[in-house]
């Protein structure tokens, strides 16, 4: 489904201007990450103005991410190797709200070409399907032209009293043939990222990119509200089909501290986090 390239294209998330909460702080919000520390020797670190992510790094080979608003919105995605020894590998994602409603999601990078996704949003303001409209270069004067029609679009399946995403389901544009189905279960505690500030549409397109990624850190992004216990995937297009599972520990007040990630024929990753 070509969806490991939308991991380099999204693996951005926050921008600009920022203030972090430094390490002399002496209160640490709960559900507002300052650090990730996993077992595989994965560090991660997050930068907030306010409450608003401005920037996330990932140290060693990983990318360091930031987020850009206009008008108050946020309105842009940028990310680029954390090592300097690595040249390459940065992209820039753009998110253009359209009349109708709809958010136009266009990333550029090191590849000579645009990919263009849309993303429709219901009336209650969840997040419905993500299209993906294909591929886009630019001809010798500089004019946009499409290159390769778009080949999937995903369906989003949502609790609404909780504002938690039940189901994603991968379709076929041409056939409508459904090719994969990915289904989450939850916890009641509050999430990892409770207390980040975030529109509901970037965790849907963050956690859309993120389907091959559910035995690493990058889970907790779906913890914007509680955190996520459970993830069937059903791919049939790629022949994976299995369930991966989380258990947390939590501080006094009901925030995950840590949690284990136990993926089928694999060792559990452990992730601690600090607030």
């Amino acid at each position: 489904m070509k969806k490991l390239f939308v991991y380099f294209a999204i693996i951005s998330l926050f921008s600009a201007g920022a203030v972090s909460c430094g390490e002399d702080d002496d209160v640490r919000l709960s559900g507002k990450p300052v650090k990730i520390k996993c077992s595989d020797n994965t560090d991660v670190t997050f930068s907030y103005q306010g409450d608003r992510p401005v920037r996330i790094t990932e140290n060693g080979f990983g990318l360091t991410t930031e987020f850009g608003y206009s008008d108050g919105d946020l309105s842009s995605l940028s990310s680029w190797p954390t090592d300097p020894i690595i040249a390459d590998g940065g992209t820039i994602s753009t998110f253009t709200k359209e009349a109708d409603g709809k958010i136009r999601i266009e990333t550029i990078g090191f590849f000579p070409y645009s990919i263009v996704r849309v993303m429709e949003q219901d009336a209650g303001g969840f997040p419905v399907k993500i299209t993906d409209e294909g591929r886009y270069t630019l001809d010798e004067k500089g004019v946009k032209k499409k290159e390769r029609d778009g080949e999937y679009y995903s369906l989003f399946s949502w609790d609404a009293s909780t504002g938690q995403l039940l189901k994603e389901e991968v379709c076929n544009i041409a056939t409508s043939q459904r090719v994969a189905v990915y289904t989450y279960k939850y916890d009641r505690a509050p999430g990892v990222l409770s207390g980040v500030d975030s529109p509901l549409w970037l965790y849907t397109y963050w956690n859309y990119g993120r389907y091959f990624a559910f035995g690493t850190y990058h889970v907790l992004f779906f913890g914007h509200v509680n955190n996520l216990t459970e993830v069937t995937v059903d791919d049939t297009l790629n022949d994976r089909h299995e369930v991966v599972k989380y258990t947390y520990d939590y501080d006094a007040n009901g925030f995950p501290v840590a949690v284990s990630i136990q993926k089928p024929g694999a060792e559990t990753l452990t992730i601690q986090i600090q607030y």
